[in-house]
């Protein structure tokens, strides 16, 4: 934190595993770093989806992965998704990414595209393809 900054720091320390709607996932914290494995990105995002539209009366969207997003930097916290074949997605406060701004409605969230191809399903081999047009369309902007 630097002089000034308001963030809430939070420490937290965590290993447990547990299954949202038969997916296996493990969370393990040290300090303000949250590390979330599973062997199925792809189910478990489905899940999460269905479990969120059911607390909300609709699935969970851009607004509300800003929201977790922004809610993890201001007390410190930076969260990780791995999948089998790598990282998928960053959120909290050691993320600034301005692709996150445009895809996710946050700089504190960033999307591997490498790790969500290989994560395989629709919906991370999307996340992963706006990623990369986003990426050109950035690159093209900058070439004018």
């Amino acid at each position: 934190m630097t002089p000034g900054d308001d963030r809430a720091l939070l420490a937290v320390t965590a290993d447990l595993s547990v299954e949202v709607d038969g997916v296996p996932v493990r969370v393990q914290a040290s300090g303000q770093e949250i590390e979330v494995t599973s062997p199925d990105v792809r189910r478990l995002f489905a899940a999460v989806r269905v479990a969120g539209g059911a607390a909300t009366q609709g699935p969970p969207g851009r607004a509300e992965l800003a929201r977790v997003a922004d809610t993890l930097a201001h007390a410190g916290l930076t969260a990780r998704l791995d999948g089998p074949s790598g990282r998928v997605l960053s959120l909290g406060a050691d993320v600034d990414s301005a692709t996150g701004s445009a895809l996710l409605g946050t700089r504190r969230a960033r999307l591997h595209p490498a790790g969500a191809l290989r994560s395989g399903g629709p919906a991370p081999v999307a996340a992963a393809a706006l990623v990369l047009v986003a990426l050109a369309v950035l690159a093209g902007r900058r070439r004018r």
